[in-house]
């Protein structure tokens, strides 16, 4: 009998974690930071322990008890007094240390809510990817970024490639997604098919990535889908895109005397990419932090680091240059050339938008300064209509949307049954609705 758990990602957005079983073998799709519906106790300015950041997280409910999957080493208890570990958990804490059959993990993209918690796996359990997240998360490595716990054991996949666990199969398939590497996964069982989407896009440069997934997943019994858009406010006519961002980047770059400041996710490399190559024809020199340069360069970008120029020359030439500042360093905008002729792009960088807690502090300090703040980001999330148009081409038996606040929102057409997950609870795959 084949099975399907969540153990994530249920009324919030991120912590993806879907578990599939078969015949003793096991395969979790994605193994994202949780992100509990009360709010994220780990969340700034709060600093996780070294060394402790998954015996902390297991212990007050923040990370998924799922026996067998984390290494032993890294749980409550281990290397202290038992009494640590809290009252009357010392058999729970056993059963979780315990391997649990053939497992296999399969992470969609390399963004934190979806691969951060992969550090703490069993060094035996493989970690699957696209080649490409995977060289994304190296980099990351390399440059100082990398995943708390330890480096998984990765196996990088490629476009269509099938991986075997006992009796279920698993392929990767490309999606369109703001960060190198994103992949949906069909998962074949004995039993039925799921599809997952991971995070998904149809706005953005590689539509025919999501449409391909579409294709190879029509008419599956299961469909697991992120449905990020569907708590957001209703949208002003269609999503905007990246032709949409670089032209009002470029907009910015022609009308902006001063220095400009910019905030955008390094891990979306394709626009930085774009973004460096627009400010060079405009005759200024996009600056990054050294880190952050550092990490774009292995990904093959030419960035240069802000260290580099000395500070005297932004003062003496400010509209010569972007600065990227590192989040939430505030005072140090002070030492910058900053006046009402200086703009802010936010180009879903961090914070990452009004509903971030620390937004009010990033519009305080530019209040302070005078610069004018424009946004000008996309979405790396498919709009409601997209979805609605992805699941009526699918046509699955059942859809589960998951990785959103509002899950009721999404309205399967007639045929399809919507199952709205609840925690840990088994489901059986079969041809009928779940």
């Amino acid at each position: 009998m084949s099975t399907v758990e969540f153990f994530g990602g249920l009324g919030v957005i991120g912590s993806s974690k879907i578990m599939v079983s078969h015949g003793g073998h096991r395969v979790l799709l994605d193994i994202g930071l949780d992100i509990p519906a009360g709010g994220d106790l780990f969340r700034a300015p709060v600093t996780p322990r070294p060394g402790r950041e998954l015996a902390d997280r297991l212990r007050v409910g923040a990370a998924p008890r799922i026996p067998g999957l984390f290494d032993p080493a890294l749980l409550p208890g281990s290397g202290e007094p038992a009494a640590l570990a809290g009252a009357g958990a010392e058999a729970e804490l056993a059963a979780l240390a315990e391997p649990v059959g053939e497992t296999a993990v399969f992470v969609s993209h390399p963004h934190l809510d979806h691969v951060g918690l992969a550090g703490f796996v069993r060094p035996d359990v493989p970690v699957h990817a696209h080649r490409d997240a995977v060289r994304l998360l190296a980099a990351l490595a390399d440059t100082g970024e990398g995943l708390p716990g330890h480096e998984p054991s990765w196996r990088p996949l490629d476009d269509g490639e099938i991986v075997h666990c006992g009796e279920i199969s698993v392929e990767c398939v490309p999606v369109d997604h703001d960060v190198p590497g994103a992949s949906g996964y069909l998962v074949r069982t004995p039993d039925g098919v799921l599809a997952y989407t991971g995070d998904i896009r149809f706005h953005g440069r590689h539509p025919g990535r999501s449409e391909g997934f579409v294709d190879r997943a029509a008419g599956c019994d299961l469909l697991v889908t992120e449905g990020t858009t569907l708590g957001w406010p209703a949208p002003d006519g269609p999503p905007r895109n990246e032709d949409d961002v670089t032209d009002s980047y470029r907009t910015l770059l022609r009308e902006t005397a001063g220095l400009m400041l910019l905030a955008l996710y390094p891990r979306d490399v394709e626009r930085a990419a774009e973004f460096v190559a627009c400010t060079e024809t405009a005759g200024r020199r996009l600056l990054w932090p050294s880190g952050v340069a550092a990490f774009l360069r292995r990904m093959g970008v030419d960035a240069e680091p802000l260290d580099a120029v000395p500070l005297a020359d932004l003062h003496a030439a400010p509209g010569d240059f972007v600065v990227a500042p590192e989040p939430y360093e505030f005072p140090a905008l002070l030492d910058l050339p900053l006046s009402a002729d200086s703009a802010y792009v936010h180009a879903n960088g961090e914070p990452l938008g009004a509903f971030d807690p620390r937004w009010s502090l990033l519009t305080g300090w530019l209040a302070t300064l005078s610069v004018p703040l424009h946004t000008i980001g996309c979405s790396g999330h498919a709009s409601p209509d997209d979805l609605h148009r992805m699941v009526q081409r699918i046509h699955p038996t059942t859809v589960a949307p998951i990785h959103t606040t509002e899950p009721t929102r999404l309205h399967p057409p007639i045929g399809t049954h919507r199952l709205v997950p609840s925690y840990a609870t088994r489901y059986t795959i079969t041809g009928d609705p779940l």
